[in-house]
């Protein structure tokens, strides 16, 4: 709770915390909650699935368990976040979504974290859409990806990785026989 609804309230900026963090400011979970009409929040940890529900910033009651995590394809409880929210009318004026613009966002942040699963789901049709999006592969799948329609030059992409005082960096490249480049920078899952 306290991580929706205070700013700098997460361990982004605790050495010990994350591997990988997103952001640059430690604001973000807790603006979407502020700025938001209601959230939820469904955590599936240690074999529960636990959920708070939030209104106009505020939580309604606290966080709970409500039952046991789903199973997950190897019958194991599964673990995540899952987080649903609708934007305040009375701030944002325009509240329409563009699904391609995020699904693309997001198949970045799962190319990005390779390994971790982000569903994206549009209810909003007769019949709701949803896009599973996960890639093992990480950097490298992502440039496999983006070369899809362009013949590769070299067999596979090439893939640097490397870590020093706790900072990690990590590349993949690949040739193809287009007449341009693509440049793709990310800093802490922001696009640059």
């Amino acid at each position: 709770e306290v991580i929706m609804t205070q700013l700098h309230a997460g361990g982004k900026f605790d050495q010990n915390s994350y591997k990988v963090s997103g952001g640059l400011h430690g604001v973000g979970v807790s603006v979407v909650n502020a700025l938001s009409e209601w959230l939820e929040l469904r955590i599936c940890r240690d074999g529960k699935q636990h959920f708070v529900r939030f209104r106009d910033g505020e939580v309604e009651a606290p966080l709970k368990i409500i039952g046991d995590a789903p199973l997950g394809e190897d019958g194991k409880p599964i673990s995540g976040t899952e987080v649903t929210f609708l934007a305040s009318k009375e701030t944002f004026t325009q509240t329409d979504y563009d699904y391609a613009t995020l699904e693309h966002r997001l198949r970045e942040l799962a190319f990005l974290n390779s390994g971790v699963g982000l569903t994206l789901t549009d209810a909003r049709g007769v019949e709701p859409q949803t896009k599973e999006l996960r890639y093992e592969g990480g950097l490298q799948e992502f440039v496999k990806y983006l070369d899809r329609s362009k013949n590769p030059v070299l067999g596979e992409s090439i893939a640097v990785s490397g870590e020093k005082d706790g900072i990690t960096v990590e590349m993949a490249m690949q040739w193809n026989d287009s007449y341009h480049e693509t440049t793709l920078c990310f800093t802490n899952n922001i696009p640059q």
